[in-house]
């Protein structure tokens, strides 16, 4: 039932995407809540107190820390206690993070009521909570993948651009091991291509190219030949546009605001938690 539920989810996004288009950072690719604890926390009201303080505290410190990842804890017992990490796309501007992350943790209690774990991501912005400690797990139970209105590009700019994702994956695990995304900016005959591979802060360099490479591995033939498209999941993400930005791995001031006219989001949504 809570597969349906999310697959209808799922596709009320898309079909109100393709209808309206979507603007900027907030359009929501994915979720899935826990039904490991399924008890309902308005039973506990220091439990939703603890989430709402552990919520509020995500959004207020993500937008300030360098590579923008926060996690923390709330709660004094097994029984109140709740745990959450956050992380926003690396490139963005602390503004559009924290607008992202604002809007995000409006949704835990409505979407998920009677569930003591969440996790949930935009294209620019993730969260996940749970009322047990999960820091430095790798969560790859579903993705998503889309490319919005982006159409076919020349085969051989689309596989050398491939190719420098695959670098990425590479360079965020080995060489960016403190803020876990990297950044590049492939220049084809004067076609330009921007990349960036990021991994939740928490996990392991292992983890974390293992994250990315699903990714590729998994949605390569859904993507094939696109000029721009995005490959997410809770851990992990991938971003690769015609945009030129400035290809540091220290752009987490950068402003980048992106608009998606159209999505077609393949879901894989396997068993949570």
């Amino acid at each position: 039932m809570e597969k349906l539920i999310l697959c209808t989810i799922m596709l009320i996004v898309i079909m109100i995407t393709n209808w309206f288009g979507y603007a900027d950072s907030q359009l929501h690719v994915g979720s899935g809540c826990s039904q490991s604890e399924n008890t309902n926390v308005s039973n506990n009201p220091v439990y939703q107190a603890n989430l709402r303080t552990l919520l509020t505290s995500l959004a207020t410190n993500v937008p300030l820390k360098d590579g923008f990842f926060y996690n923390a804890s709330v709660g004094n017992t097994s029984d109140d206690r709740v745990y959450g990490l956050a992380w926003c796309r690396g490139d963005v501007s602390p503004d559009t993070c924290s607008e992202c992350l604002n809007n995000t943790i409006r949704v835990p209690l409505e979407e998920c009521p009677e569930s003591k774990g969440l996790v949930l991501w935009y294209n620019t912005c993730s969260l996940r909570f749970k009322n047990e400690s999960f820091f430095g797990e790798l969560w790859n139970e579903s993705s998503s993948a889309t490319y919005g209105g982006n159409g076919l590009d020349d085969p051989s700019v689309f596989s050398a651009g491939f190719s420098m994702m695959e670098s990425l994956v590479r360079n965020v695990s080995n060489n960016a091991p403190i803020l876990m995304f990297y950044s590049s900016l492939l220049d084809f005959g004067g076609r330009e291509r921007y990349g960036l591979s990021q991994c939740s802060r928490d996990l392991s360099n292992l983890d974390c190219r293992n994250c990315l490479e699903e990714l590729l591995t998994t949605y390569k033939t859904y993507v094939l030949n696109r000029t721009g498209w995005e490959m997410q999941g809770m851990s992990c993400g991938m971003w690769y546009e015609m945009r030129g930005l400035n290809p540091s791995p220290n752009a987490s001031g950068t402003s980048f605001k992106h608009k998606v006219e159209m999505i077609l989001a393949l879901v894989a949504f396997l068993v949570f938690f």
